[in-house]
């Protein structure tokens, strides 16, 4: 009988898998927060820090690793980054469920929890929670950021029907794993929560979701344009698409920045207890502090017919007494959501076991 199930479960992952490719190849292109690729990058290196773990329970990393359907991948990011082949095909499992949000939200996929469709999940206007009406917009110098308390946690206040739900999504996503891993439905279910969590914490970390002028359109260098340039997209793709020298040079940098931001942030094996609502918030707003740098870097990299890529990426200053450059924030802030997710996915497992205890 056991074994039956586990041969229907497998069907059905099959196929579910297929769909969801599907999905992806052919459905309209939507805003990918770090590109698709990006996101693959974060689930997997998640992933590998967990595989990595001494710590980690066995049928955890039995189960990430299934997810992942080649283990291989955990040692591949150089030779996964710099190909800019295939953009948008992604294996089963793990990999096509983390860019599974974006393709619901070319459909328009309804959210039955907060009567919404899934557009809204994704980011976060957050100058629409500014009382002022006057500052419920994005200005170059950053001045109408708003503060952490500006933002009620209750997902029927209606600003949020203007602003985005990726805080309420998020909370919700990881609940839904927690439940998944303690009821032991299937890993297919585990695979998706997962995915969809690694998602919408990858989202909340990409600047440009923090804020209404979410294509950078209020920047200075966009206002003399008849036709307006989308920052947002150059931060997201630009970097994987760049079959130039310059680019696989700017793609060695930034997998270098990445892994030492990795490497900083896994230093602290402390295990602190993590609320996914708060976590979205402090990510969000950190964010926003790299908007006016975004702003100027396009004023230097954007010319009159397109962007030059190298000239951006490369474009530095200093905040908070540090030297960073655009490369830099790309790969510090997707570094950071690979280690929150990768400290989420162990809490669930740890909240689910608990409550199969209780």
């Amino acid at each position: 009988m056991k074994i039956l199930l586990r041969n229907i479960r497998k069907k059905l992952f099959k196929v579910i898998t297929i769909l969801v490719i599907l999905g992806i190849v052919f459905s309209p292109s939507s805003a990918l927060a770090w590109s698709g690729k990006g996101h693959v990058i974060i689930t997997r290196m998640a992933v590998k820090l967990l595989v990595d773990d001494p710590s980690t329970p066995a049928e955890l990393k039995a189960i990430l690793i299934e997810g992942l359907g080649n283990k291989n991948k955990l040692n591949e990011f150089e030779a996964y980054i710099n190909n800019t082949n295939n953009l948008r095909m992604f294996d089963a499992g793990l990999d096509s469920f983390s860019v599974r949000p974006d393709d619901l939200t070319a459909s328009k996929s309804p959210i039955p929890a907060f009567g919404i469709n899934e557009p809204l999940t994704h980011y976060l206007d957050t100058e629409f929670f500014n009382l002022d009406p006057a500052r419920q917009n994005f200005l170059p110098d950053g001045s109408n950021k708003i503060n952490p308390t500006d933002l009620p946690r209750n997902p029927k206040d209606k600003r949020y029907l203007e602003g985005g739900f990726i805080t309420f999504r998020t909370e919700q996503s990881y609940k839904s794993l927690v439940e998944s891993l303690k009821e032991n439905y299937s890993n297919d279910q585990v695979f998706l929560w997962i995915g969809y969590l690694s998602h919408y914490i990858a989202d909340s970390y990409q600047p440009f979701h923090s804020t209404i002028d979410y294509q950078g359109h209020q920047c200075p260098c966009n206002q003399k344009r008849e036709k307006k340039h989308n920052l947002h997209g150059d931060l997201e793709g630009l970097l994987f698409e760049d079959g130039s020298e310059a680019g696989k040079k700017n793609r060695e940098k930034f997998l270098q920045y990445f892994n030492q931001t990795i490497s900083r942030l896994s230093e602290n094996k402390k295990q602190e207890t993590i609320d996914p609502y708060l976590a979205v918030v402090d990510a969000l707003l950190s964010g926003y502090d790299y908007l006016p740098m975004l702003c100027r870097a396009g004023e230097v990299a954007l010319g009159k017919e397109k962007l030059d890529a190298n000239l951006w990426f490369n474009y530095q200053e200093k905040i908070a007494d540090k030297e960073i450059s655009v490369l830099q924030v790309k790969a510090e802030r997707m570094a950071q959501s690979a280690v929150k997710l990768r400290s989420l996915i162990i809490q669930a497992w740890n909240d689910a076991q608990a409550k199969k205890v209780h």
